[in-house]
């Protein structure tokens, strides 16, 4: 009876949209990687074992940038301080890691916010720093511009009100802003493996001010990364269990309104899965309106490896290696219910450009925290990544290690450019303050009269001050700017005038 039904559901299958190979994985690209010890200060020589190595492209070196507090430490984002930010999920607590010097080692760490039930991710916007919490998103701001968001409203209230809450096998929330068009994204996670589900497994959208909630995507099973890249949505997918090893791939897309992703029924471009699978049994039979919704299915951005756990997904930049440049980042946390692990690394995908929806191939970014495939041996489950404007990457690991690593390129280019450029006819330089006196004076000396844009900006490629934009006449000129409020370290200036652009390091001295 058994093979009856087998041959049934089979048929059943094939009928409805062709043969399995009709799947179309990413292409994979060996990208070769090398081993790196990892560097550890002083004060973390306790706290973590200092034999440790991970695998990353050449001319990158790896720090622990900090380890101490971390208790499941989760996603990260930039502050409008150009600090770092982590959430730490199982403590509750939003931390702060300033690098005031930049030399890959978080200075200290401090409590921004704390009280939090399972904080997952952390944006901010308009001044507000904004926590995902399983069941709210929780609105906190710094009063007083000391760097503790004492002040918290209920943002969004009762997540997925209505189904089986709280809990179930996805309990993280996932935030985006788009400030173009003054929304906010929210990926709510399925209850179960493979169940039809009203309120889950989908992406909401809201006005920013919290209100206007609507549906905006289905058929998510667990969008954990999410990001912006050039007005649109992308995300990257935790497909269901017990199909196999390999079934269903996991997907990384743009998200589109509207638009279905095949959970709990298929899975790529329309794919149906084994429903001779008990688990997925009790979703027959699939009703007209559902095989529509899986007729609409398409060829996402990106197929890769099932049981990989997508995480945290960003955007190069310009000061990457070229080769990494166009495309897209994510954290593959790793596998658990597959015969040979996978995962436990940062994958890139390459696009031809923003606009691009196709990726051209995946391939390792960085590796090592899987030491055997085969006993599910790992040193470490990589989560949260960040990248600042130095090239430098930020990765969380969790469960294992509690740590938070930099992994930097040994050179790099500030926008592109060389910092110090000194073959222009024009002269630019900066009179170096005392230690306690908050104003640095800018010299720059203009051969003829031209418009001037003098501009500061942190290392991370934040503009800071626009100090100048006007037509300046012939001869010298300067300008005060005052760095109140800015930690000491390292910032650039940039002049640009007629058709030259000068960019030179500032040391402020506090």
């Amino acid at each position: 009876m058994k093979n009856i039904l087998t041959l049934i559901f089979s048929f059943y299958i094939a009928s409805c949209q062709g043969l399995p190979n009709t799947v179309k994985m990413t292409p994979i690209k060996n990208t070769p990687l090398f081993p790196k010890k990892i560097s550890v200060a002083e004060k973390y020589k306790n706290l973590i074992n200092e034999n440790l190595f991970l695998n990353v492209p050449a001319g990158y070196s790896v720090k622990v940038f900090y380890t101490g507090r971390l208790n499941k430490a989760r996603f990260l984002t930039w502050g409008p301080d150009s600090v770092l930010y982590v959430a730490n999920k199982t403590s509750g607590e939003i931390l702060a890691l300033p690098d005031r010097n930049r030399d890959g080692v978080a200075d200290t760490v401090i409590v921004a916010a704390s009280g939090f039930y399972k904080s997952h991710d952390i944006k901010f916007y308009n001044g507000a720093m904004y926590v995902a919490e399983e069941r709210k998103i929780v609105k906190c701001v710094d009063n007083n511009g000391d760097g503790i968001y004492e002040t918290k409203t209920i943002f969004i209230d009762n997540i997925a009100s209505g189904s089986q809450q709280p809990g179930g096998g996805h309990d993280t929330r996932t935030i985006v802003f788009n400030p173009q068009t003054k929304k906010m994204y929210l990926s709510i996670g399925s209850y179960n493996n493979v169940a039809r589900e009203t309120f889950r497994a989908i992406i909401e959208e809201y006005n920013d001010d919290g209100t206007g909630r609507r549906t905006f995507a289905t058929g998510i099973r667990n969008a954990v990364g999410m990001t912006l890249r050039n007005g649109k949505l992308w995300a990257n997918n935790n497909g269901s269990d017990w199909q196999g090893d390999n079934v269903p791939p996991e997907w990384i897309d743009v998200v589109r309104d509207d638009g279905f992703y095949g959970h709990p029924f298929a899975y790529a471009n329309g794919f149906y899965f084994n429903f001779a699978v008990p688990q997925y049994t009790l979703l027959l039979p699939i009703t007209s309106a559902e095989s529509l919704k899986i007729k609409s299915m398409h060829q996402p951005a990106a197929l890769i490896q099932a049981h990989s756990a997508p995480m945290q997904i960003i955007s190069s930049n310009k000061n990457v290696p070229t080769q990494f440049q166009n495309g897209i980042f994510t954290v593959l946390r790793g596998s658990w219910n597959r015969t040979y692990a996978t995962g436990f690394k940062v994958i890139y995908l390459d696009l031809d450009n923003e606009n691009d929806t196709t990726a051209n191939y995946v391939s390792d970014f960085i590796t090592g925290f899987l030491t055997d495939s085969v006993g599910k041996v790992s040193w470490g489950r990589p989560v949260g990544l960040e990248l600042d404007q130095r090239g430098t990457f930020y990765l969380t690991s969790d469960d294992i290690t509690e740590a938070i690593f930099s992994i930097s390129p040994t050179t790099y280019t500030y926008r592109s450019e060389n910092i110090e450029k000194t073959n222009s006819t024009f002269e630019l330089s900066q009179n170096y303050p005392n230690p306690f006196n908050p104003n640095t004076i800018i010299n720059y000396q203009l051969p003829i009269s031209s418009k001037v844009i003098l501009k500061v900006y942190d290392v991370l490629g934040k503009e800071i001050a626009n100090l100048v934009n006007e037509e300046k006449s012939a001869g010298a000129h300067n300008v005060s700017f005052n760095s109140k409020g800015l930690v000491g370290g390292i910032y650039f200036y940039s002049l640009k005038a007629g058709n030259e652009n000068i960019i030179k390091s500032m040391l402020l001295l506090k």
